[in-house]
């Protein structure tokens, strides 16, 4: 009988652990767009100076970096973590706030600011985690090894 509940157990727990792995693998946050965003030079310094760094007269600069996304979940989010790559300088973006089901979220981080400016498009641009305001928290799937 103990043998029968172990195995039925660790069916169930294959299952579950099946299931949850499918389920992880699609992000119920959706990312529209990902743009590297370039500073305007005309007008006042820059946010940083004088303590950032240093940017001959002309050069091209990153002002941020802007990532229009909706969550497609049926409940709000209410934390959302990104990962961006931009000249292979990987940078974590934490967005915080009650984003409600299928609504455009159009926001813009200060990352990468004073860096040389390179093109619009990032190397990578993901969704690394969504917490939902019901408790649930969501993450990609690791991959398989």
């Amino acid at each position: 009988m103990r043998r029968i509940l172990a195995c039925a157990a660790a069916a169930a727990a294959l299952l579950a652990a099946a299931g949850l792995t499918a389920a992880a693998q699609s992000s119920p946050v959706a990312i529209q767009s990902c743009t590297i965003v370039r500073a305007q030079r005309a007008g006042p310094p820059l946010f940083w100076y004088p303590w950032g760094p240093i940017v001959t007269a002309g050069a091209p600069v990153v002002d941020g970096v802007r990532i229009v996304y909706v969550n497609h979940r049926n409940v709000a989010a209410d934390r959302v973590a990104f990962v961006v790559d931009y000249r292979e300088d990987r940078q974590r973006i934490i967005d915080v706030g009650t984003f409600s089901p299928n609504v455009t979220i159009d926001h813009s981080f200060g990352n990468f600011s004073g860096d040389a400016f390179l093109g619009s498009r990032p190397n990578t641009c993901a969704v690394r985690a969504a917490r939902f305001v019901d408790g649930t928290v969501w993450r990609p799937a690791l991959p398989s090894s």
